[in-house]
């Protein structure tokens, strides 16, 4: 029996403690602090949403109905915070996505005109290796005229020219050419 009596007092002083007991009727309702600022769109614990005036515990029963009560608010208060939470999340994700996309197309963008910079470079570097190849063949073509008609006409001028510097040697020594 001591245990009964025990038990019914901790209930009384759970009961003022947590504020579960019964207001009278002529006081405001106690707040709850599990809301959300819905004109913000952001988390707040300042705006309160009020419980219903409870009638006066004389049992465990009510009290069990004011726990099942309470606890079942408590459960679409959660519900509720949980589906925002998600929308917050998937309206996140969105932006994220929305975001990552610019940054793929801007790089992609990035990447398409240093390929074309890259191109332009590349055809210039060709163009101008083809045309020193074309100049060195037009220079090496002349050198090689050049020696041919050196070797042609010098070579035989310069040998007259000795034959006669020769003759010339003899003929003022008196040697004369067998």
């Amino acid at each position: 029996m001591k245990k009964k009596g025990n038990r019914k007092v901790a209930v009384a002083e759970l009961l003022k403690t947590t504020s579960l007991a019964a207001s009278p009727p002529d006081e405001s309702p106690k707040p709850s602090i599990f809301t959300r600022a819905a004109s913000t769109g952001k988390r707040a614990t300042a705006s309160l949403t009020k419980f219903p005036p409870q009638k006066a515990l004389g049992n465990m029963s009510d009290l069990k109905d004011l726990a099942s009560t309470r606890l079942d608010e408590l459960k679409r208060l959660i519900d509720r915070s949980q589906s925002e939470f998600l929308k917050d999340l998937e309206a996140s994700q969105s932006r994220l996505h929305k975001r990552f996309k610019m940054h793929t197309q801007t790089c992609q963008q990035i990447m398409d005109e240093a390929e074309k910079d890259y191109k332009k470079t590349s055809e210039r570097i060709t163009e101008s290796q083809e045309a020193m190849k074309d100049s060195y063949e037009e220079f090496m073509a002349d050198a090689q005229a050049t020696a041919s008609r050196a070797c042609k006409t010098s070579i035989t001028e310069l040998s007259d020219s000795f034959e006669k510097s020769i003759d010339c040697l003899r003929k003022h020594f008196g040697i004369s050419s067998t």
